[in-house]
């Protein structure tokens, strides 16, 4: 009998969460967090500029130009809309472990003050949501970095997640 152990590296894998705003806008605890999770795989936190435009609807038309020019049409995009699907965190640890060993790389789009627009919704491979609440986009950045960090901490085994 010849047994093969597939063991992929979660270093090897990157995540890439972009947002509407500036960098500068980061809060120190968002800093941390990407420390933390860059511990356990890449990850970046990337600024799309706000379209500056007070009609919703062309704002948004706008912004999905510029994200969507910065992705290929085979990337995995997950968006974070309202309608998404809720996951717990241990469901979550698991789903995203298994997205990056079958993609590598994970794009996360978190809306600006809008939300995202249609053509953003219907290119994501997936919707997920974090509650039926809205949250500022300052706030859910850092929820966001939160569960993901949370998500790789479960995957490699440490007590950081209390059940």
């Amino acid at each position: 009998f010849i047994f093969i152990v597939f063991h992929y590296n979660l270093r090897d894998m990157k995540i890439k969460i972009y947002f509407f705003g500036k960098k500068n806008e980061l809060l120190e605890w968002e800093k941390e967090y990407l420390k933390r999770i860059n511990f356990r795989c890449k990850c970046e936190l990337i600024p799309i500029p706000q379209a500056g435009i007070t009609d919703p609807k062309k704002a948004k038309e706008k912004e999905a130009q510029s994200f969507l020019s910065k992705i290929g049409e085979k990337d995995f995009l997950v968006a974070f809309d309202e309608n998404g699907i809720e996951k717990n965190s241990v469901d979550f640890s698991a789903w995203l472990r298994k997205k990056q060993e079958v993609f590598g790389e994970i794009i996360f789009v978190i809306g600006g003050a809008h939300g995202l627009e249609a053509s953003i919704l219907e290119r994501a491979n997936e919707k997920l949501r974090f509650g039926k609440m809205i949250w500022t986009r300052n706030l859910f950045r850092l929820m966001t970095l939160e569960q993901i960090y949370r998500a790789l901490e479960i995957s490699g085994g440490s007590n950081f997640h209390k059940v």
